[in-house]
């Protein structure tokens, strides 16, 4: 008999033991404390069911989500590049205190279904990020054979949409905010100004801005060389790394170095005695926030909500604005998707219409027949 009852000095409990065989070497499979007969065979019948469908038994695992989730932190280094990384662990804080100290086994799709409900209210790209880092946490699980599938398949994950409108920075703001970054007359905020200009020039992100090289830039050729970018999230200056893992592969590619850009950087050159690009007074890598909050405090007085991926909107949308091909406007970008690129070209294209229509009646002034209408109404 695999189930047999044991008695103990209050009463008695149920236990599962039996005989079987692991790739032809003999084992022997124990279990008790079930409270029941049935709940026992239930048991039994499971981890038979295991040895047909897998040849072994699901080992007992008692690690929480928190625990599974750190370790597998601390090995995704191997499939994921460290931005994304940092970004997975300022997830767990939203979850570590509720289904993070749920064994992970017991974990049900009801379980988590109800932790993104109890999240409706919040933001939902914060609930999308939050549900991809423990994604990658649940397939780590399978892969050590801690679970047998993903309780997170079929959760949908709601949530208010906070993003703002992206509307990019016209070139006379552009140009205000570079001159009011020169007036300041320094060595740092000059370089400050410079990334800016790479920015409007190039799309590139910031940390493919802060990672380059003067041998990354060909003056002969006219060219870029983007194949690096700076690792600085959750690190400290001097842990400031560069990595020529991007963020995809087409992310890495030789782009063209327009005219205008090219005289900035020839000056530049001039004042800049180092190797890299930008960087401060010492040759050192420049911190992305202290940038950022640098710019800020000059575009919050000209009414403009400032973030370094404006200048890649802004380079997208004078693409779509001149009508370059949307293949040579995806190779630009370095979109590793054509759908994101249409998905650009669609969204500028619409608001484009909106204007044009409204430009095109509001010439008029305010229709006549309303105007008549307000000036024959009697007054409440």
């Amino acid at each position: 008999m695999a189930v047999a009852k044991r008695k103990l000095k209050h009463g008695s409990i149920y236990e599962v033991n039996f005989r079987y065989k692991q790739k032809g070497i003999p084992k022997r499979y124990t279990k008790r404390g079930f409270k029941t007969k049935k709940e026992a065979e239930r048991h039994e019948s499971e981890v038979r069911k295991q040895l047909i469908d897998k040849g072994y038994i699901q080992k007992e695992i008692h690690l929480t989500l928190n625990e599974v989730f750190d370790e597998f932190i601390r090995t995704a280094n191997i499939d994921y590049q460290h931005n994304t990384i940092y970004g997975m662990k300022k997830c767990k804080k939203y979850f570590e205190n509720s289904i993070g100290k749920f064994v992970i086994t017991e974990i049900r799709h009801k379980d988590l279904q109800t932790f993104f409900n109890s999240r409706a209210n919040e933001g939902l790209q914060m609930n999308k990020s939050i549900r991809k880092a423990l994604h990658g946490a649940f397939v780590f699980a399978i892969r050590n054979e801690y679970i047998t599938s993903n309780p997170l398949e079929y959760v949908k994950v709601k949530g208010e949409d906070r993003s703002q409108p992206k509307e990019p920075i016209s070139y006379e703001d552009y140009q205000e905010l570079l001159k009011k970054l020169k007036n300041r007359n320094t060595f740092r905020y000059d370089a400050y100004a410079v990334a800016i200009q790479i920015g409007y020039y190039t799309g590139l992100r910031i940390s493919e801005v802060l990672a380059l090289e003067k041998s990354d830039i060909d003056f002969d050729k006219n060219i870029i060389d983007v194949n690096k970018k700076l690792n600085y999230k959750g690190l400290k200056e001097s842990q400031y790394n560069v990595t020529h893992e991007m963020k995809s592969k087409k992310s890495k590619a030789i782009i063209p170095l327009p005219d205008q850009l090219k005289t900035i950087l020839e000056y530049w050159y001039s004042i800049n005695p180092y190797d890299k690009v930008v960087c401060n007074e010492k040759g050192e890598y420049i911190n992305p926030t202290s940038l950022g909050n640098a710019v800020r405090t000059i575009t919050k007085h000209m009414g403009i909500d400032f973030h370094f991926h404006l200048l890649r909107h802004t380079y997208a949308t004078t693409l779509v604005f001149n009508d370059v091909d949307i293949k040579v406007a995806q190779e630009l970008m370095r979109h590793s998707s054509s759908d994101t690129t249409l998905s650009l070209y669609t969204h500028v294209r619409e608001k484009s219409k909106i204007d044009i229509v409204n430009s095109v009646f509001n010439k008029n002034g305010v229709d006549l027949a309303l105007q008549d209408e307000i000036k024959n109404k009697p007054l409440a």
